[in-house]
């Protein structure tokens, strides 16, 4: 009787170990399956974020390349109007993508190559011309001179011209007052800049030289 007893106590505390054990067990296999089940769900929710973020980089990225083309065409279309559609040729073709495009960086260009297309049709650019206009400068200051003295000179000559003598003084001041505007034109036709006043006066000192001179060697027997 008493080893029935303890075989039953035996029996009795292996069972309760067992289930123990298996109790344990269970609690163990749930507890990683809401961690993995947990794990799982968070990988979803980045990966789902992932993909919304992607997908705005991607339309904005879209919308970037849609709006910097259309203005580039206008830039480059309004370059041709200024500097002649020869020079510039067609619209260039887009170059290597930016890995990491920065929309307002782009942006930021497109504005000031704007703003530098706006002063040079306003012939305010920001850079010099080339040191030798200043000799141009004096060309057209000489040519212009001399020619208003050649003018003058024939109205003075022909005999048929009304009031030839105040019309011959008028033209070689004309001749003067001409060589800052042509100076001007060149300047702005040639380097898309305005004339600098030491141009204007290396120009008017020139032509004032070329009257003065010409007018004294040809005109002092009339």
């Amino acid at each position: 009787m008493p080893n029935s007893d303890t075989e039953y106590a035996t029996a009795v505390a292996a069972y309760l170990k067992e289930r123990a054990d298996a109790d344990a067990e269970i609690r163990a296999a749930v507890a990683a399956y809401r961690s993995e089940a947990d794990r799982l769900a968070a990988a979803v929710e980045a990966a789902r974020t992932a993909r919304d973020d992607a997908d705005s980089a991607s339309a904005n990225a879209a919308a970037l390349v849609a709006e910097t083309d259309k203005n580039v065409t206008v830039l480059w279309r309004s370059l041709g109007d200024f500097v002649g559609h020869r020079r510039t040729g067609p619209t260039p073709a887009a170059g290597e993508p930016d890995p990491e495009p920065d929309p307002e960086r782009v942006r930021a260009r497109l504005e000031r190559s704007e703003r530098l297309l706006s002063l040079a049709r306003q012939g305010e650019l920001p850079i010099e011309a080339p040191r030798h206009t200043e000799v141009t400068a004096a060309a057209i200051g000489l040519g212009l001179g001399a020619l208003a003295v050649w003018a003058a000179l024939g109205m003075l000559e022909s005999g048929n011209v009304p009031f030839a003598e105040a019309l011959a003084a008028l033209t070689l001041f004309a001749g003067i007052g001409t060589g800052p505007i042509v100076l001007g034109a060149w300047l702005s036709w040639q380097y898309r800049v305005r004339a600098r006043p030491g141009q204007t006066l290396v120009c008017v000192g020139a032509a004032i030289v070329a009257v003065c001179a010409l007018a004294a060697l040809f005109m002092r027997g009339l």
